[in-house]
């Protein structure tokens, strides 16, 4: 899965080249932040489905629904980023998770990281984050 670019009569589009469309969960309380992480991930060519909190992801994998990135907001009701990432790693989910947080304070970001993200951006996400991660999850 390589980038590509698809000519149009005014400009030039990257897309991502791919037999399977990579899928993602977007684990948000937020409904503007999740309408624009959204928007941004489904111009990337990927699949998108939507979470209100940790526990409704813990739930999707428990039913054997499973994801090739999960974007998790720190800070939510009902179980929150780290102790989804926590639960989700000592299930065995080897997806790739990021943590999305409107916390730009290294302690918040660090206790996050330590429960088992893959990396963490502040909120919100932007084209050249997303290009970061999908190369990173290509390249693994």
């Amino acid at each position: 899965m390589g980038f590509g670019n698809v000519m149009s009569t005014s400009k030039t589009i990257k897309t991502i080249d791919t037999e399977k469309k990579i899928s993602v969960l977007i684990v948000e309380d937020d409904l503007l932040i999740q309408k624009i992480h959204k928007v941004i991930m489904t111009k990337f060519g990927t699949e998108v489905q939507l979470a209100a909190n940790g526990k409704e992801v813990v739930d999707l994998f428990l039913s054997g629904v499973s994801f090739d990135l999960i974007l998790t907001d720190l800070e939510m009701p009902i179980m929150d980023g780290i102790e989804a990432t926590k639960q989700l790693r000592s299930m065995g989910v080897t997806s790739m998770i990021v943590g999305v947080t409107s916390r730009n304070q290294d302690s918040k970001i660090q206790a996050f990281m330590k429960s088992g993200l893959n990396a963490c951006y502040v909120k919100p996400l932007n084209a050249e984050k997303v290009t970061a991660m999908l190369n990173e999850l290509k390249n693994n």
